[in-house]
């Protein structure tokens, strides 16, 4: 009895609970056994014990991250149905076409270009042929130009504008197609272009195209349209372009409606070497024929003309007298040939122009007076001339064209008077030369110089400066504009104009003579002074007549005008 007491005293709580589970499982062999079998047989089954504890923290562990990967499986199938559903409604909206963005490319030249990849349902054609695979990815800027190919809308154009004022009242512009009309023009013209595709397919594209054009005075608030004060506005083209169209030609662009050939402007001087102003016509441009381009070009520019009619009256037997004139409108076609892009030496093209205006009088006209006039071009570019360019153009004109020659400001070589279709004057086959140079060119990484200037004679035309006939005249116009490149962004220089013209009617001459000196800095996106915009320009301008026996023009009661001003030009 003492024994027995002993012995559970001295076992520990734990312990008298495997020694219960050890006498009911070995209760015959326990009765039997000695305090030291039992003592062992407990520690084998605390081992166990041990064993069997570690090994189920081990799978509890692996339950809670078996978990968290379900979770996060789960997670990522959910965003995976999200991106799959946006991108089923991307492609049923898009004709089956779908835009992902994705990382930088891991090439360097492009590391800084946003990457687009277009998703789009693979071609069931097996005969597709694997040397010329679809292009799938695009840089963001291809990206834009692939929309706008596809949408196949674009609208651009061109403005100028600013803030003005002189030493002596309103600044007054004067020969700025003689002088050079930097810090010699206060106006805003514009030009807006809208092109809309209707067709492209098979090779064969169309396009509707209009142009509006015009110009808004910047000496007052109001805007509104109307000539007196400078605010005007017209539809200058309204015309389908197609190309693919004319056989054997799938470069050539066929055109019908208000166009003409494209323009030469000569940006200093404000006026064109080639214009032709039309009402309607119709037009093939670049067709590859020999070595070069050929355009052609058939348009109606109908003129107005004054007819005199003499009207013969009796009042109390007394025959009376009187002239009436009336305008009245004469058919007029011009036939434009131009032989383009033929090359001579290393950057090197020449071209040749025709243009041969033909009045259509009606069988009512015969008493009106309409003379036919040529105008001949050649034309000589140089590019990659001291890292710009420079362009000659050789030319001669006959009747009304020649008269356009002879005036003091614009030289465009249009057929009629002015912006009126007015056809002025007495025209006798007069003739008229005229030489024009026009480029820039670097002469050291940080000095550029830009040039226009123009020689031109004729005799017997009409002066529609001085309204007689039979004038001879000469006339130098040239403007001339070096400037310091800052950098890419910044210029400062100087614009130095000069002209003289003289005409000569009968044994009487008239000259006009005038200088111009125009300081300036202008903040640019480029380094080219006649092929980047935009450009914004502060100025200060001199200008000088020193005779004025033609045009009688003074600066406000001055022969001279000092001028201040801001100026931006920009193509968008």
């Amino acid at each position: 009895m003492k024994f027995s007491k002993k012995i559970v005293y001295k076992i520990k709580p734990k312990r008298v609970v495997l020694m219960t589970m050890l006498g009911l499982c070995y209760l015959p062999n326990a009765m039997a056994a000695t305090q030291d079998e039992l003592e062992a047989r407990i520690a084998l089954l605390e081992q166990k014990l041990l064993v069997l504890s570690q090994e189920s923290n081990d799978l509890k562990k692996q339950v809670i991250d078996s978990n968290k990967q379900l979770a996060k499986l789960n997670n990522n199938l959910q965003k995976q149905q999200i991106i799959i559903n946006n991108q089923k409604k991307a492609l049923k909206n898009s004709q089956n076409v779908a835009i992902t963005k994705q990382q930088p490319p891991v090439n360097p030249v492009q590391a800084n270009n946003n990457q687009i990849l277009l998703v789009s349902t693979p071609k069931t054609d097996t005969m597709q042929d694997s040397n010329h695979p679809e292009k799938t990815s695009f840089t963001l800027a291809e990206f834009k130009d692939y929309i706008k190919e596809e949408i196949g809308f674009s609208y651009n154009g061109y403005f100028r504008g600013g803030w003005s004022t002189s030493s002596n009242g309103k600044p007054k512009n004067y020969a700025e197609g003689a002088l050079g009309r930097f810090g010699n023009e206060y106006g805003g013209w514009y030009d807006l272009i809208f092109k809309q595709k209707v067709y492209d397919q098979d090779g064969r594209r169309v396009d509707a195209i209009v142009m509006i054009d015009g110009n808004v005075a910047t000496n007052k608030a109001a805007g509104l349209f109307n000539t007196q004060d400078d605010n005007i506005m017209q539809f200058s083209d309204i015309y389908l372009e197609t190309k693919g169209f004319v056989p054997r030609f799938p470069d050539a662009k066929l055109w019908v409606g208000k166009h003409s050939l494209p323009y030469n402007e000569i940006q200093m001087l404000d006026w064109k070497t080639q214009k032709t102003p039309a009402g309607g016509g119709i037009g093939i441009e670049n067709l590859k024929v020999g070595v070069g381009a050929l355009d052609l070009s058939l348009v109606r520019a109908d003129v107005n003309v004054k007819n005199k009619k003499e009207i013969i009256s009796t009042d109390d037997s007394k025959v009376n007298k009187i002239d009436q004139y009336k305008k009245e409108e004469v058919d007029l076609n011009e036939l434009e040939i131009r032989y383009r892009d033929i090359p001579l030496w290393q950057n090197a093209t020449l071209g040749l122009n025709a243009r041969y205006s033909a009045p259509n009088k009606s069988k009512i006209q015969n008493s009106i007076s309409v003379k036919n006039a040529w105008l001949g071009s050649l034309v000589l570019r140089q590019n990659e001339f001291f890292g710009g360019f420079n362009q000659f153009t050789l030319q001669t004109a006959t009747n009304s064209v020649a008269s356009q020659l002879a005036n003091i400001n614009t030289n465009n070589p249009e057929f009629a008077s002015n912006s009126d279709n007015d056809y002025i004057g007495t025209h006798t086959g007069g003739k008229a030369y005229r030489f024009v140079s026009e480029g820039e060119a670097y002469l050291s990484d940080n000095i550029i110089v830009a040039h226009a200037l123009a020689l031109t004679s004729g005799n017997d035309v009409y002066s529609y400066d001085l309204n007689l006939p039979h004038t001879d005249f000469t006339s130098f116009k040239s403007a001339i504009r070096p400037a310091y490149i800052w950098d890419t962004y910044n210029q400062s220089g100087v614009e130095l104009g000069y002209f003289r013209q003289k005409d000569k009617v009968k044994s009487k001459t008239y000259i006009e003579e005038g200088y111009k000196t125009t300081l300036y800095h202008s903040f640019k996106v480029g380094k080219s002074i006649l092929s980047s915009r935009p450009d914004i320009r502060f100025y200060v301008s001199y200008i000088e007549a020193l005779q004025n026996d033609i045009s009688k023009f003074d600066f406000n009661g001055k022969d001279h005008q000092i001028s201040f001003g801001v100026q931006t030009e920009v193509w968008f």
